[in-house]
C-alpha cells in the first residue's frame, strides 16, 4: 500500500486522473498503428489493476516494443522478474526472446493502455511520480522493495 497519494503530484493531479480514467485500448499490434510519433506517458492496466506507467519519446514505438518483444523493454523485464521469478541479470533478455518472451507476450494480451501527451522535459519524472503514487504492480516503490530484497545474497 502506498504511503503517497495524488494530492503530492500537485499541479500534476489532473494529468494523473486522465491517464488512470481515460480510454483503455486493447495492448494488441491491431490497436498500436493508430498512435503515431508523438510523445507522452503511457499507463498500462490489468482491468482497473495499474500495473506501469512508462513515459515515451515515441509513443507508438513503446506500445510496440511492449507487445512484440525482441528488444529490451523495462516493462517486460519486470513482468519477467515479478511473474517468473527471473533474476535481474537474466530478465531484459529473457523477456525480450525465447520461450519466456511469449509467456509474456500471452500475459500482455490480456492488458491495456491508456495515453496522455506531456511537456517532453517531464515524461520520466512524471511516470516515476505516477509509479510511486499509484504503488504499480510492475513500477512502484513496493516491487522495488522487493526485488532489492530478493537481490540480497544468500
Amino acid at each position: 500500500m502506498s504511503n503517497f497519494t495524488k494530492k503530492q503530484l500537485g499541479k500534476w493531479e489532473s494529468l494523473y486522473d486522465n491517464l488512470i480514467e481515460g480510454v483503455k485500448i486493447p495492448l494488441k499490434e491491431s490497436t498500436s498503428w493508430i498512435l503515431g510519433n508523438k510523445h507522452g506517458l503511457i499507463g498500462i492496466f490489468n482491468e482497473q489493476e495499474i500495473l506501469y506507467f512508462q513515459s515515451s519519446i515515441n509513443i507508438y514505438k513503446s506500445v510496440n516494443s511492449i507487445i512484440r518483444g525482441g528488444v529490451i523493454n523495462d516493462f517486460r523485464t519486470m513482468i519477467a522478474m515479478v511473474e517468473f521469478n527471473v533474476s535481474v541479470e537474466n530478465a531484459p533478455l529473457k523477456a525480450a526472446k525465447g520461450p519466456l518472451a511469449l509467456k509474456i507476450d500471452k500475459k500482455i494480451s490480456n492488458y491495456s493502455f491508456s495515453i496522455i501527451q506531456a511537456p517532453k522535459i517531464h515524461l520520466n519524472k512524471l511516470s516515476n511520480a505516477f509509479n510511486v503514487v499509484s504503488d504499480s504492480t510492475f513500477g512502484g516503490p513496493t516491487v522495488k522493495s522487493n526485488v532489492a530484497l530478493d537481490r540480497l545474497p544468500n
